[in-house]
């Protein structure tokens, strides 16, 4: 869990990306204030990535940072961000930071903070649904959900 705790305001989030992408890094997107989206080479290529690019001087500055094998894809909607985020990434395995300290059994990483999501080579495979499908569903839609919820 991250949490911003206190009253006054740390820092500035950056909203822009200058400079030079780092090795094995395609593409970037500011998706959101202090959250870097990064299209990078696959896992089975570089699977040492992540940790790689935590500790990268030039990143420092994002608070969050996520590695994706698509930019695009990854970012062209809040629900297939989440999806993104979410789905492909183990807490256990996946996140980095520039340094880790531990005090009392909490841990603690320093920024920037790096998701790796991207696809892992023992993941299944994305579940795509059929065009008549989704038409179905979209058409019923308004019937399935309660107000509150449409």
């Amino acid at each position: 869990m991250m949490m911003g705790l206190g009253k006054e305001k740390i820092r500035e989030l950056p909203k822009e990306f200058s400079g030079d992408l780092p090795a094995h890094c395609r593409k970037v997107n500011p998706y959101l204030p202090g959250t870097l989206v990064l299209e990078t080479t696959g896992y089975e290529e570089k699977p040492d990535l992540a940790e790689k690019i935590a500790k990268d001087p030039a990143l420092s500055d994002w608070p969050a940072i996520l590695l994706v094998d698509n930019c695009d894809e990854a970012t062209c909607s809040v629900q297939e961000f989440l999806w993104t985020f979410f789905t492909r990434f183990e807490p256990a395995a996946d996140i980095h930071g520039a340094a880790t300290e531990v005090q009392r059994f909490h841990v603690g990483l320093t920024p920037p903070i790096v998701f790796d999501c991207r696809m892992k080579p023992w993941y299944t495979d994305v579940l795509e649904v059929d065009e008549a499908t989704r038409k179905l569903v979209d058409s019923r839609i308004e019937k399935l959900l309660p107000p509150s919820l449409r």
